[in-house]
């Protein structure tokens, strides 16, 4: 290449660098902050106050307010006595009525949508009963999950249905959302077994060559996305009758933007058919290398679901937290990859640098 071409290329090329780092980003249509059960239970004085005033600064639209799980609750739940969290059994407060109250209404007098979230994660349920445990290749309890079967056709999946019901006729939300509903290591016990084979026709789980179970065998896959479309079905019919949306929170693609995490259940053309919106896991402090990029996972989602697919950023990081400088850039990339529904988690974790970078993505 002659001097005149080399040069010519690199003028180019810096032009359309110069041209893609200038770009303007949209702003989302639907813009969502998250408040964790922390958040929500915070007695400090004057501390939702003070993020009804964030809310206001940085246009958001929507706030997602965790009521905890199923067995321990932000709020006060006369029809599963005992599975109130110890922050309302002392106080007999109702911490989710008092959240909604605070921040569902803007400063303009506008209202903002309200979510309501359900973590799925059980804790003092398991050691109650621990025939709800999911168990691992080895036969081990979960500590946290509860098994396919139970939360499919037992007990875990009546009360999660009951919860929803509870808070949807109660507080009257935009939506219920589901978080931490996935399947990975506890998927294996002998009522698992039964509802695979009945699922997959087959007579037993997928084995390798040695006779250990194939983990990553495509049917237990398909299983566990049935299964899930199956739950996230029965909790949907059990918050349609007042009026509220079902909305769930998924895995993000390991390799390429257009996958999904079918192996944890999380097919999301599947769920599509079930749910309202998923809010796709972009945690980027937690990554790998391998993750795909922001604004690439906003374009295959934009592709897929349009609105119906949010992209949820969320500050942890191995640190504790994403600086606000990596908070901002992860924002401007969702834009800019057409994601128009974005949501920020936890409010918990936001200081001051982080809520200017949001104000700025959000109003400019």
């Amino acid at each position: 290449m002659t001097a005149f071409g080399f040069t010519g290329a690199l003028l180019a090329s810096t032009l359309v660098m110069a041209g893609c780092a200038g770009e303007t980003p949209p702003v989302p249509a639907h813009r969502m902050v998250n408040l964790g059960f922390e958040d929500v239970v915070n007695t400090e004085r004057g501390y939702l106050a003070g993020l009804s005033d964030r809310l206001n600064s940085v246009d958001a639209t929507a706030v997602s307010l965790s009521v905890g799980r199923t067995d321990w609750t932000a709020f006060p739940w006369p029809e599963q006595p005992g599975m109130e969290s110890s922050q309302v059994s002392r106080s007999g407060r109702d911490f989710v009525a008092e959240a909604i109250t605070a921040l569902e209404t803007a400063d303009d007098g506008s209202k903002r949508e309200v979510v309501l979230t359900i973590d799925v994660l059980l804790d003092r349920a398991l050691k109650e009963d621990p025939s709800l445990a999911g168990r691992s290749v080895d036969g081990a309890e979960s500590a946290s999950f509860a098994s396919v079967w139970a939360l499919r056709h037992g007990k875990a999946g009546k009360r999660l249905a009951s919860i929803a019901a509870a808070v949807a006729r109660k507080y009257k939300p935009s939506a219920v959302n589901l978080t931490e509903l996935m399947f990975d290591d506890f998927t294996f016990g002998s009522d698992d077994l039964e509802d695979f084979k009945v699922t997959t026709g087959s007579t037993d789980w997928p084995r390798s060559s040695d006779g250990s179970i194939n983990v990553s065998d495509p049917r237990i896959h398909t299983w566990r996305s049935a299964a899930m479309a199956d739950i996230v079905r029965k909790v949907g019919a059990a918050v349609e009758p007042y009026g509220a949306n079902l909305d769930m929170d998924v895995r993000s693609p390991r390799d390429s933007p257009s996958g999904d995490r079918a192996d944890s259940g999380h097919d999301y053309d599947l769920l599509l058919t079930q749910v309202d919106r998923l809010h796709v896991w972009e945690y980027v402090g937690l990554n790998s290398e391998r993750s795909p990029k922001t604004r690439e996972l906003a374009e295959s989602m934009n592709r897929r679901g349009g609105s119906r697919m949010s992209l949820s950023v969320g500050l942890w990081s191995e640190d504790g937290r994403i600086s606000a400088g990596e908070f901002g850039t992860a924002l401007r990339n969702a834009a800019l990859g057409g994601a128009s529904s974005v949501s920020v988690t936890p409010a918990s974790l936001m200081e001051d640098q982080h809520w200017e970078e949001l104000r700025k993505a959000w109003s400019g």
